[in-house]
């Protein structure tokens, strides 16, 4: 029955019943109250209310200290979130299972550590990771501006994270800081139990955010690895937009998505990844600004969806923002995501400064609303990496 369910066409249809189902069940749910904690390989603290864990060592090392972190928080969302969406869980642990010879040895490693670690168990932990891909649940805008299209003329990249909720997943985004031995230190915006990557950045300075792409159930399969893997394994071994255009053009994903991606380089770059290609537009100096949302626009890859409708609203809203010359500064960007919304599930507002290594994050309640903004700096995120000479150039000439 599962298999069959992803088959289906149209899956979006049913997410509004679902969440009209967890608004009752999970009236008054909450997670337990984040606290700052020490594990032997990681720590968690909260910058102005937000959760930030660093992990590091080795894959297992790094599951068992997640786990030992945020396991009561995983418990929860994975009963009130994973087992109400979705209550077939025998028919979704078998497909989690096709995927699994797909997963690097190490990322198996880092699932078996957390599920140890959090309590839920190998299995449990592993049916989280490929959930999305089993699943397609998200809506998502993203804008892309450097050089002439920003204020300081270095590069921002905004996203808006529009997810079902189910009343209990906007008590969950935290940040997760990776620092891997002997490896890239990386960071990302993603919740307890979810070791995959939507939204991140490295010390590098190169940045990303993806959107799923709906319409293409025929295409799609599960003979690759998840995408959010996909797309931390960008963060874990790519330094720059070139890089990382090479690693996804050789396809090890196997469902479809758009990604944007920034580096301190000022370079941008817009992905649509078919399980058939990988199409890329960069930005260029006449065109320094993209925007992308949730449809392919490369001619002979479109296929409806009736996500389609507010897809091309979005991006029609950020394409005429785009379109006319006034620079954008991140208050601008701020207004671009308010303004692009979709009620009812925008949990999560972000914007990357590549060349600052810092972001600002704005989590909570769906709204189409104001949201109080926090600003990660990089001593947080990345202790002792240096920031891009050119922005603090640009940002010293303006003061």
């Amino acid at each position: 029955m599962a298999r069959l369910r992803k088959k289906l066409p149209f899956p979006e249809l049913g997410v509004p019943w679902k969440m009209l189902k967890a608004r009752v069940a999970n009236f008054g749910q909450t997670l337990p109250a984040w606290k700052a904690r020490q594990a032997s390989h990681g720590e968690l603290r909260l910058v102005d209310g937000v959760p930030v864990v660093h992990v590091r060592g080795s894959a297992r090392e790094m599951g068992l200290a997640l786990g030992e972190l945020v396991g009561e928080q995983t418990r929860k969302l994975y009963d009130r979130y994973i087992h109400m969406f979705a209550p077939d869980v025998p028919g979704d642990m078998a497909l989690a299972r096709e995927m699994e010879p797909h997963l690097p040895e190490s990322f198996r490693e880092e699932i078996r550590g957390f599920g140890e670690s959090s309590g839920l168990g190998y299995e449990s932990a592993l049916l989280g990771q490929c959930f999305l891909d089993i699943h397609k649940v998200a809506l998502c805008s993203t804008l892309v501006a450097h050089d002439s299209r920003t204020d300081t003329g270095e590069i921002l990249l905004g996203r808006n994270l529009d997810f079902p909720s189910l009343s209990i997943a906007h008590h969950a985004s935290m940040v997760i800081c990776y620092e891997p031995a002997g490896g890239r230190r990386y960071s990302g915006i993603t919740w307890p139990g979810f070791l995959g990557l939507l939204s991140g950045m490295n010390e590098d300075g190169l940045a990303l955010a993806m959107m799923l792409v709906y319409g293409h159930k025929r295409k799609e399969h599960l003979n690759g690895q998840p995408f959010p893997l996909v797309f931390r394994r960008v963060l874990a071994e790519c330094a720059n937009v070139d890089e990382a255009i090479r690693l996804l053009e050789s396809r090890p994903y196997c469902t479809t998505t758009n990604v944007m991606l920034a580096d301190k380089g000022r370079h941008g770059a817009r992905l649509q990844l078919h399980t058939a290609k990988a199409i890329v537009d960069r930005t260029t100096p006449d065109q320094p600004a993209l925007a992308c949302t949730n449809h392919f626009l490369e001619k002979g890859y479109k296929s409806f969806a009736f996500t389609w409708f507010s897809s091309t609203w979005r991006l029609g809203k950020l394409r005429r923002a785009i379109a006319s010359g006034v620079k954008f500064d991140v208050e601008r960007i701020k207004s671009m995501l308010q303004k692009t919304a979709i009620p009812t599930i925008n949990i999560q507002r972000i914007i990357f400064k590549p060349e600052r290594l810092e972001y600002e994050v704005a989590f909570g309640k769906p709204t189409t609303g104001h949201r109080k903004y926090v600003t990660i700096e990089r001593d947080v995120l990345f202790p002792g990496a240096q920031s891009s000479r050119k922005s603090e150039a640009a940002l010293s000439s303006r003061a």
